[in-house]
């Protein structure tokens, strides 16, 4: 109906109204799926995954780079992990103008993932909060700059999942640095 409305102005907004509440019931639908999937744990090489969505963001006209070290297995759910991954790189991506991506066997202490950015970072009294449901630090309504709030959240809910633990810090050179850490007893060789 709202292409159908014969002045521009009008149906330009009622398209982009219907637009904004298609993303929020999509991320609402994502976060709650999220918390009842039921994706099987298989043994997954974390190197090939992080370049895998690397060189596809790449790909897209992203600035994206990876630095991966061979052969890091880690039992896991896979689409589950890469989602909470693409999540985290594309927020570099739309917030601080690339990411810098390392996947690295910590020993004993399991796999780390690093996501640095260049952008402006994220004023410390707001670390906490970006993890809340429905929390946004883009305050504008644009679909151009940014989600409902869900996408940290999610991020959050996967990596707790797996027994994980996700550390935001803004780096002393510039920008954020997101850590992802995966514990060893989901580690294997």
């Amino acid at each position: 109906r709202a292409e159908t409305v014969k002045q521009p102005e009008l149906r330009t907004k009622m398209l982009a109204a219907l637009g904004e509440m298609d993303t929020m019931l999509s991320s609402t639908l994502a976060y709650a799926h999220e918390g009842s999937d039921n994706e099987e744990m298989c043994l997954t090489d974390i190197g090939s995954l992080v370049e895998a969505i690397c060189e596809d963001m790449s790909d897209n006209g992203h600035h994206v780079t990876s630095a991966v070290e061979d052969k890091i297995l880690l039992l896991c759910r896979p689409m589950a992990l890469k989602r909470a991954l693409i999540n985290l790189i594309d927020n570099a991506v739309k917030y601080g103008h690339g990411a810098h991506v390392r996947a690295t066997d910590k020993g004993s202490s399991g796999v780390e993932i690093t996501i640095d950015d260049e952008g402006p970072g994220i004023p410390e009294l707001q670390m906490d909060h970006v993890f809340l449901p429905f929390h946004r630090l883009e305050t504008s309504r644009s679909q151009n700059t940014g989600g409902v709030g869900l996408g940290m959240a999610i991020v959050q809910m996967i990596i707790d999942a797996h027994g994980g633990s996700v550390h935001l810090g803004n780096r002393p050179t510039g920008g954020l640095r997101v850590q992802v850490r995966l514990p060893l007893d989901v580690y294997a060789y």
